[in-house]
């Protein structure tokens, strides 16, 4: 099989490091693997992460980070993934997130009739996705969600590579060292990118929190760049000012995390990158959005294994309960160690790469056997443009007349 993977973008992030790996592991299982991806100025660090994994490279340069209001497809992007899946002669095309699916789905599926995979690891499924092909999503709850509109999707985590992501094989001091702090300090880490729509909020209430910790042997250490860098960053230096030292360090992106994943006591985050603080045997918070916070613990698994490591709160952002959680870990260093073991053995057993990169070449086997006709193509491009139309357009009762009309 010749595999043509679509990335959203190419700056680093959980969906893409995800991709990535899943893309090695179906590579050494024996087929040819190409990544697909665009970039607004230049080339992200996912470019070099893909080549220096032996992985060839598609680069394409486009104003356009996402879909436009109403329109069901980026026309530049549609025919250069066109073009690419004729140039890598690729069999199957796997799209990660659904900006690049649709510009798959318009482009080398239309048009050439290339089947396609799609993976959403966000929080909802747009009900004007195509309703063929396959969908792997990242929670159980989206799989129970899409089943009223869809085949049925396949349910695969967010793997984690725990041959490389665990704490025998990575040393935090040097990092710890690096961004001076010693070994006494206790070091609550977070690896984000810093995205003003999910992931900002979860940084901003926890450099908030650091006061109301009171402890002056706290280091909130941030990892990752984005677009709210520069609001992390003036919050981040309200708050050294207030306290008198250094209480928040921001690293700035790294092509590879693990050592800050390693130097923490205390982990934050959501998504891959909770699992991957999991894999390195620290103790977990999750964040969301909303004001959303929840301790990973044997108590609160069952809620995240169907909801997925993530969270929306009723938007109260007092980072009050934040504060008890974090603090409850603070004081507790059994506690600690305890969570942290517990966690690791649940990534383990539950979110390999390896049970993953299984899972995903039974999708990909039945998306290369359901091959649909021309004319069913088109039918379905004409729904998906009018439901996604009626989606950006209408208020809620009309949208749900639209979607009786179009099915």
């Amino acid at each position: 099989m010749r595999l043509l993977v679509g990335l959203h973008h190419l700056e680093l992030g959980g969906s893409q490091l995800n991709a990535l790996d899943l893309a090695v592991s179906v590579r050494d299982q024996g087929h040819e693997v190409a990544v697909f991806g665009n970039y607004r100025d230049q080339p992200g660090p996912v470019v070099d992460l893909a080549r220096q994994a032996g992985l060839p490279v598609i680069a394409v340069r486009h104003r356009a980070e996402r879909l436009g209001h109403t329109m069901p497809v980026r026309p530049g992007l549609s025919r250069a993934l066109t073009r690419a899946v004729r140039g890598f002669r690729a069999d199957l095309v796997h799209a990660y997130e659904f900006s690049v699916a649709l510009d798959a789905f318009y482009g080398p599926h239309l048009r050439l009739g290339t089947p396609m995979v799609t993976t959403v690891y966000g929080m909802r499924v747009p009900r004007w996705l195509p309703r063929y092909g396959g969908l792997v999503v990242g929670t159980a709850q989206l799989v129970a969600e899409t089943a009223a509109i869809r085949p049925r999707a396949a349910l695969i985590e967010p793997p984690v590579n725990t041959d490389v992501d665990d704490p025998a094989v990575v040393d935090g001091h040097s990092f710890r060292r690096r961004h001076g702090i010693s070994a006494d300090e206790i070091v609550i880490g977070v690896v984000s990118r810093l995205e003003p729509d999910m992931k900002a909020e979860g940084v901003l209430r926890t450099i908030r929190a650091l006061p109301l910790l009171d402890d002056d042997r706290l280091r909130f250490v941030v990892t990752g760049g984005g677009p709210s860098e520069p609001d992390v960053a003036a919050e981040a230096a309200r708050v050294n000012r207030m306290l008198g030292r250094p209480a928040v360090v921001l690293t700035g992106p790294m092509d590879d995390p693990r050592e800050a994943y390693a130097a923490a006591d205390i982990a934050l985050g959501m998504g891959g990158s909770a699992l991957r603080a999991m894999a390195f045997g620290r103790p977990l918070v999750v964040l969301g959005i909303g004001g959303f916070s929840r301790s990973c613990a044997p108590e609160t698994i069952d809620y995240f294994l169907r909801w997925g490591f993530y969270g929306v709160g009723d938007g109260d952002l007092d980072p009050a309960p934040l504060v008890a959680q974090i603090g409850e870990l603070i004081g507790d260093r059994r506690l600690r160690a305890d969570r942290g073991d517990w966690g690791r053995r649940l990534v383990l057993s539950r979110f390999s790469l390896k049970a993953a990169t299984h899972t995903l070449q039974e999708v990909y086997a039945g998306a290369l056997r359901h091959r649909p006709a021309a004319g069913t193509r088109l039918r379905e491009g004409l729904r998906v443009a009018g439901h996604k139309a009626a989606a950006d357009l209408m208020p809620p009762a009309a949208r749900q007349r639209i979607r009786r009309l179009l099915g």
